[in-house]
């Protein structure tokens, strides 16, 4: 009985302690993000991601300079590693970039090719 009463405490502490690192991790991303990417068409190369958690699950859009606003697709950030989509201009783009403290740094890829995205929290 005492072995079964401590197997069922060890697995409360390392749900609650998984659950803790996620939460902590996904604290990184959350918040703005001013992102550059100069080989984009004019109008698309500089904005702000706006990343946020909702019942657990990431979402987001990005918000251009003009103001028009795209919503983020298949949201992700797992081992400093932040992965999103979105439809401009009627094609699906995906962003793959590295965080490291308040910077990111990774790649878009396009139907017109990858381009390099730069991007730091401001929030």
């Amino acid at each position: 009985m005492k072995n079964l009463m401590l197997f069922v405490l060890v697995v409360f502490l390392a749900v609650n302690t998984v659950s803790a690192v996620e939460k902590s991790a996904t604290k990184e991303i959350v918040g703005e993000w001013k992102y550059e990417v100069p080989s984009a068409p004019y109008g698309y190369n500089m904005g702000t991601l706006v990343i946020e958690e909702k019942e657990g699950k990431l979402l987001g859009h990005t918000k251009l300079e003009d103001g028009y606003k795209i919503d983020l697709k298949e949201v992700t950030y797992n081992d400093g590693i932040f992965k999103c989509g979105l439809y401009v201009d009627y094609n699906y783009v995906s962003i793959k970039a590295e965080v490291k403290g308040k910077n990111m740094k990774g790649m878009v890829d396009t139907p017109d090719g990858e381009m390099p995205i730069t991007a730091s929290k401001v929030k």
